[in-house]
């Protein structure tokens, strides 16, 4: 949804809706718009997060990552390649 930052006559902002053309926040401070786009992008970023979870515990990591998708053997071998702690807490279990 595309919104759009407006300053009311009063000195406090708003928020208008390109999607429903209508005005969805008003006399607002300039924190108070701040959260309020802060709380949407949190939530926002919740839903992906829990979306690509799903994915990856239904087995289907290349939905969620496509081309990029990682086994948890690639991922372990690229952290430590590049200098990663993860690797560490590992180290153990790979050997026989």
């Amino acid at each position: 949804m595309g919104s759009q930052i407006l300053r009311q006559p009063d000195e406090q902002y708003a928020v208008f809706s390109t999607e429903t053309e209508t005005i969805i926040v008003w006399d607002a401070t300039e924190n108070e718009l701040v959260e309020w786009f802060a709380k949407r992008a949190a939530e926002r970023a919740r839903q992906s997060a829990r979306e690509k979870i799903a994915l990856v515990a239904a087995g289907q990591t290349r939905r969620a990552y496509a081309q990029f998708a990682k086994t948890w053997d690639e991922a372990l071998a690229m952290d430590r390649e590049h200098g990663g702690d993860a690797w560490k807490d590992f180290e153990a279990l790979e050997r026989p």
